[in-house]
């Protein structure tokens, strides 16, 4: 990767996530321990978004909404949004081409909440932030991706602080035959900035490798590789490796500096 390295650290000022039955820290601290368990229906509380938005927003952009606010509580300044998603808004899309199978034409609003930057498009538009957003995918590594392109935007001083929202749907059941990385619906907000140093701090640390440098022949993916990595921020500690077909990629959780 040039002159770029292979190694990157940020501070993880405030996190917070959604996934059902699953929506505090506390809970999430005893998921990582396997204590409880991801079930149930998909409701985040948006009740604080305006009734008019409130209606625009798919399941998929109220998980995005509740843990970006949950990140975002007490904080003064609005951060730049960088948000990234595998596969999107993907039941919008699924639902206008079966409409279109069906002979139907696609609706105009549901087609302008297909894309897949609705969710941060409409947290900018209902928060008022003006900062800039950027909406990735990066497939089994889509996270990772959102992680990097953080720390590029905090590195070359194009923010001071990174709200990184990844969320994501199970795919409908015509596709669940096909390999996925998205084993859960959810949502992961972190608010991010440059290491400072200080011993109570919370850091993840991201490492990659070509995977021919690292002599693999053999791999299996990760059924829910954001996860893994939530679970990092719910101990607050650990490792987590993604062996993808191109770059091995590597997790560390730690506090302090490195």
């Amino acid at each position: 990767m040039g002159d770029h390295p292979a190694a990157i650290s940020l501070c993880v000022k405030k996190w917070a996530a959604y996934a059902p039955g699953v929506t505090d820290v506390p809970s999430w601290q005893a998921w990582a321990q396997d204590d409880i368990a991801i079930s149930g229906p998909v409701t985040p509380d948006v009740k604080f978004v305006a009734p008019m938005m409130r209606r625009r927003l798919s399941t998929l952009s109220r998980m995005a909404f509740r843990v970006a606010a949950d990140c975002l509580e007490d904080e003064a300044l609005s951060p730049t949004l960088v948000m990234c998603s595998r596969y999107g808004e993907f039941a919008r899309s699924y639902n206008i081409l079966e409409e279109n199978a069906a002979g139907n034409p696609a609706s105009a609003a549901a087609f302008s909440m297909s894309v897949h930057n609705t969710a941060i498009s409409l947290f900018s538009i209902e928060t008022g932030n003006r900062s800039a957003s950027t909406a990735l995918a990066g497939g089994e590594a889509t996270l990772e991706t959102g992680f990097l392109e953080a720390w590029s935007l905090l590195f070359n001083r194009d923010a001071s602080s990174i709200l990184l929202i990844y969320l994501d749907e199970q795919l409908p059941e015509l596709y669940r035959v096909q390999k996925t990385t998205v084993a859960h619906d959810g949502a992961i907000a972190m608010l991010l900035t440059l290491p400072g140093g200080g011993d109570a701090e919370a850091n993840l640390d991201l490492g990659w490798s070509s995977r021919n440098s690292t002599g693999a022949t053999a791999r299996e993916t990760a059924s829910d590789p954001a996860m893994e990595v939530l679970k990092l921020l719910a101990n607050g500690k650990g490792s987590f490796v993604l062996d993808t077909d191109r770059l091995v990629w590597t997790w560390n959780a730690r506090h302090g500096p490195a």
